[in-house]
């Protein structure tokens, strides 16, 4: 679980979202027309002309009804906004003197260059940090990352970071999102060197065991990374991934498990392939409120070769939908799955639930760990403070002179099953059995995708407590 200090520095600034304008006619009918004489683009100080364009749904010359055009052009200022290079976005008509019709764009641009320093909790989510770890300083990660968020203007990210404390890492990434002039092929670049003197080798009654030797490193990793990506018009992207793994670990854990990797051995290296698939029609993705997304990936682990008799594959797939029930009610379900070839799959590797947001909530304290389990959440939304969009005359800079937050009581209930446990660990007590989880939360959201959720949560086990967390439930 990811916190950096960026976040403790946003929240002071109670930053917020995009509120869309549009300047319409209102006594046009349905049937009336205009014709988009040329489009203006505003506040792009760095960000090229030509990755705007790529987000609108309309383009010069376009004939649009009058009565269409809002939907239109709330359509473009959230596809604009999901590219995460602005804060605030306007979409308006603008009326010329020779009578005709064009479109105004306004952005207010990101900060991009961020040499911001590394402060994270090196967790499976913030409660089991506070709670099982007891706030140990030992599971920080601190260090600086370099990152230009929108190198050349279009959209590239460049990034190098050094990180030391619980786990110690040096990486660098170049992501490439556009190829061509058509603006839909990219590539990205990855790898990483990392070690670890404290690890988990195994779970016992769901929670997972570690091993801490400070004087020994107990695991080395390297990783590198090829990803091609094709953007299939505005909402679909397809990824073709190879990456490959190198890893040793300390001899001591031999002592405690036979399967942190296969066959029993200190190290191991394999190639791996991925395919993913992402249609994402939401209007906002770090917060959404209405729209839909679907993913699909397949991962294939091993691939036998490297004399490696090694081949491990899994297909995990999701549906998200979110419905605007009206102005301050919101309403949002999701199904998630996963399914692997039957068998026993090394630790290293296997991926069950209670990892990121692959878990039911009132279940964040444990693992469960297995190959194949479902996920189904739900939850009610109801908007009761939305503070509009304001100066603030404190700070001059315009990536940060602006404040906008929202709040949000939510009532939830998720269900969870996982079968296939891992032969390995030990009172697997929660495989094979439904786990159910309800509760109500407050959600506060601000602009630089904050977003900080408190809920109170209980599950089938008859437990309950209040769990925090910096993402969206689903």
């Amino acid at each position: 679980m990811k916190f950096y200090v960026r976040h403790l520095f946003l929240a002071l600034l109670f930053a917020g979202s995009v509120s869309p304008a549009f300047c319409q006619n209102t006594d046009s009918t349905s049937n009336k027309k205009f014709v988009v004489y040329d489009i203006y683009v505003d506040g792009n100080y760095k960000t090229r002309t030509s990755i705007i364009h790529r987000e609108l749904t309309f383009d010069k010359g376009d004939t649009i009804r009058v009565s269409e055009w809002p939907t239109i052009a709330l359509r473009s200022k959230d596809n604009l906004m999901n590219t995460s290079l602005f804060n605030f976005v306007t979409v308006d008509t603008v009326h010329l003197s020779t009578g005709q019709t064009g479109v105004s764009i306004t952005v207010v641009e990101k900060w991009y260059i961020w040499p911001a320093p590394i402060l994270q909790i090196e967790e499976r989510n913030f409660n089991v940090w506070w709670q099982q770890d007891h706030r140990s300083l030992n599971k920080v990660d601190y260090g600086l990352i370099l990152a230009d968020n929108n190198t050349l203007g279009l959209k590239q990210v460049l990034k190098a970071s050094v990180q030391l404390g619980y786990t110690q890492q040096y990486g660098l990434s170049y992501s490439i999102p556009y190829l061509d002039k058509q603006q839909k092929g990219g590539l990205q670049f990855s790898a990483t060197s990392s070690q670890n003197k404290d690890i988990a080798y195994t779970s016992v009654g769901g929670i997972l065991t570690f091993l801490n030797t400070p004087e020994n490193v107990l695991r080395q990793e390297y990783t590198a990374r090829v990803d091609y990506s094709y953007r299939q018009g505005f909402y679909n992207m397809h990824y073709l991934e190879v990456n490959f793994h190198s890893c040793t670990i300390n001899d001591t854990i031999l002592k405690l498990t036979t399967d942190y990797f296969p066959s029993n051995q200190t190290s191991t290296n394999f190639f791996g392939v991925k395919y993913y698939f992402r249609r994402d029609v939401r209007d906002y993705s770090p917060f959404p409120l209405s729209g839909y997304y679907i993913d699909f990936g397949v991962n294939d682990f091993g691939l036998n070769l490297l004399n490696h008799p090694f081949n491990i594959i899994y297909v995990q797939t999701s549906l998200h939908k979110y419905w605007a029930l009206s102005k301050y009610f919101f309403f949002a379900s999701m199904v998630e799955g996963k399914l692997s070839n039957n068998v026993p799959q090394p630790y290293y590797i296997q991926h069950g639930m209670g990892y990121g947001n692959d878990l039911v909530r009132g279940y964040e304290d444990y693992v469960v760990d297995g190959n194949d389990f479902i996920l189904v959440k739900n939850e009610l939304k109801f908007r009761f403070l939305n503070v509009p969009v304001q100066t603030l005359p404190l700070f001059g800079v315009k990536q940060f002179n602006k404040a906008y937050y929202a709040l949000y009581f939510t009532v939830f209930s998720d269900w969870g099953y996982l079968t296939s446990p891992s032969p390995y660990v030990v009172n697997d007590f929660l495989a094979n059995q439904q786990m159910w989880g309800n509760g109500v939360g407050i959600d506060l959201v601000a602009y630089y995708d904050l977003i900080w959720r408190f809920e109170y949560s209980f599950n089938a086990l008859g437990q309950h407590g209040l769990f925090i967390h910096f993402q969206a439930g689903l």
